[in-house]
């Protein structure tokens, strides 16, 4: 089972910040994913451009790969959150944005290329025909670099599936994250054995009725049936948490990893 986490989450953050580039820590945070066994890190692109985020810079990049030889902490994932603030269809810059982003991300031999569509860029059984014509832009950029587009959104199995069949290009798959999903009231079991292997990219979380992000075994999360899910549509890539901190973020991820693997070993091993 390969376990990663999203970029930030072993460094304690500034109060109120969840979704946080660990400025300059972001070096050391490499080193602490090797001590604790985590085998990558989802980078992430900030809402609000970030100059001093290595990807975008060559120099920074190559102390990015140098980072993955020294450690073997590998680099699998990008997530592009600069479309939560920034909407894709309504402003030409952010497709832009998201093409330069993908030559960064293929300098780094990414092979997933994460894009949160909430907020801004909230992606809905109303509005999905706009997205159809920059998404499958960025689908065929990613093809090129090696890289599978994820996308992750509101909408259940169900019209998911209808959106992805809609979008018609095998280069765009879901990402499916337990926390978000449990907070818009989806059944997380039957949107797993539903979605299939349309889902690409799994991001580990766990959400409270006050749809906030909480300790793995806190909130409304099922993290057994989660697994026996995943069990039977046979997923085997990588895991990756997008968790609270806690009070002490190694000692939570080190929680993280043991409850995880518990629930995995558990669904996955036969009796």
């Amino acid at each position: 089972m390969k376990l990663g986490i999203v970029q930030g989450r072993l460094i304690q953050c500034p109060p109120g910040k969840l979704q946080w580039f660990p400025q300059e820590d972001w070096k050391s945070e490499f080193y602490i994913a090797a001590s604790l066994g985590l085998e990558n890190i989802e980078l992430i692109a900030e809402r609000s451009h970030n100059e001093n985020n290595p990807i975008w810079s060559n120099e920074g990049v190559k102390k990015l790969v140098d980072l993955t030889k020294r450690t073997g902490v590998k680099i699998h994932t990008l997530c592009n959150d600069h479309i939560v603030d920034y909407s894709l269809v309504k402003n030409p810059d952010v497709l832009s944005q998201n093409l330069r982003l993908i030559e960064r991300a293929s300098m780094l031999e990414c092979n997933k290329y994460v894009l949160p569509f909430f907020e801004n860029s909230e992606l809905n059984m109303e509005n999905y025909e706009s997205y159809i014509h920059p998404l499958n832009i960025i689908a065929d950029k990613c093809r090129e670099a090696g890289m599978i587009v994820c996308i992750e959104t509101i909408l259940d199995a169900k019209d998911l599936i209808f959106v992805l069949d809609k979008l018609n290009n095998n280069n765009i798959k879901a990402v499916f994250d337990t926390g978000n999903r449990i907070a818009f009231g989806h059944n997380l079991h039957d949107d797993i054995i539903l979605l299939g292997d349309k889902i690409h990219h799994v991001h580990i979380k766990d959400k409270n009725k006050e749809n906030e992000n909480v300790v793995l075994g806190t909130g409304l999360v099922n993290f057994s049936s989660v697994f026996t899910a995943l069990k039977k549509i046979n997923f085997q890539k990588s895991y990756t948490f997008e968790t609270n901190r806690g009070k002490n973020p190694i000692r939570t991820a080190n929680y993280n990893i043991a409850l995880t693997n518990y629930f995995h070993e558990e669904s996955f091993e036969e009796n």
